[in-house]
């Protein structure tokens, strides 16, 4: 296993996504030493009054995926997500779907690490999924704004031509996609 090493992080920073205003990429505070380090990966009461963020969240989930793995592209109504990584290395995406916005089907990714300790805020009305980097895999944690519900939960295929993610890894025969991600319907279909 590798060790990350975080950068030291005083004080909770947010970063607003120029594209897409309503994408935030929220950095916690950070405490390595030579034991290791702490973080303080969320915090309701200080994310409220530093960064304004009030979600109610209500679920956590925790994926492990091996190298390659594309996982996505996935949403659910209601449902914002809160990813960060614990282990590893991810590119991590949202896409716009909500028919009334400026930045409808427009897409935009970040890199999520276990040295980053960045988390990447995903509200509802965005596609979500990530493709592993690291060759260790990666553990991925998201909090979650609703309950999951398989009866309402959907997806567009991730290599959708209208979308055109550029997902870093572009050898198909590295990429693992479950076949349900590869039969989802087509953007326009929305």
């Amino acid at each position: 296993m590798s060790v990350p090493t975080p950068e030291k992080r005083f004080q909770l920073e947010k970063e607003v996504v120029a594209a897409i205003p309503d994408l935030l990429v929220i950095k916690p505070k950070v405490f390595p030493d030579e034991r290791g380090f702490f973080s303080e990966s969320y915090n309701k009461t200080e994310w409220a009054e530093k960064i304004g963020y009030t979600e109610d969240l209500q679920q956590d989930n925790h994926s492990f995926s091996h190298y390659g793995v594309l996982r996505g592209l996935h949403t659910q109504p209601h449902m914002g997500k809160l990813v960060t990584v614990v282990s590893g290395e991810i590119f991590d995406v949202a896409v716009d779907i909500r028919k009334d916005s400026p930045t409808y089907g427009k897409w935009h990714g970040v890199i999520l690490d276990a040295n980053n300790k960045h988390a990447f805020w995903i509200p509802a009305g965005f596609l979500h999924g990530f493709q592993v980097l690291s060759k260790e895999g990666a553990h991925v944690t998201y909090k979650c704004s609703a309950v999951y519900d398989p009866k309402t939960e959907y997806g567009i295929n991730p290599f959708d031509e209208d979308i055109n993610v550029d997902w870093p890894i572009k050898d198909k025969s590295v990429v693992i996609v479950s076949e349900r991600d590869t039969q989802h319907a087509s953007f326009k279909s929305l």
